[in-house]
């Protein structure tokens, strides 16, 4: 007999990952959810740059990212995990450009 779990909401998967115990099932599942928000992010502040070997890189590294975003969220803030990450991704993009200013 199959037993059917509810699948965590992202608060409850980024406090899994947070506690750092069982951490590959809830990331996935993170990453799963939430990579389009990433990657359109990143498409959005890398669209008028020349730099498509930066965009790659930050591209490589979306799932780190995302495990960092989840490591770094405070829900006591009032913003849900999506938001987070959205701006997550904004600071990578910006951060950058302004080390790579010429």
């Amino acid at each position: 007999m199959k037993t059917h779990r509810t699948p965590l909401n992202d608060g409850a998967l980024v406090k899994v990952i947070q506690s750092q115990k069982h951490v590959s099932p809830c990331l996935n599942e993170l990453i799963e959810r939430h990579s389009g928000i990433y990657i359109d992010m990143v498409n959005t502040y890398f669209s008028s740059s020349p730099t498509a070997q930066a965009k790659r890189e930050i591209m490589d590294d979306k799932d780190y990212n995302i495990y960092m975003a989840a490591l770094k969220y405070d829900d006591t803030r009032g913003t849900k995990f999506s938001t987070h990450l959205g701006n997550e991704a904004k600071w990578i993009c910006l951060n950058y450009f302004n080390k790579n200013k010429n």
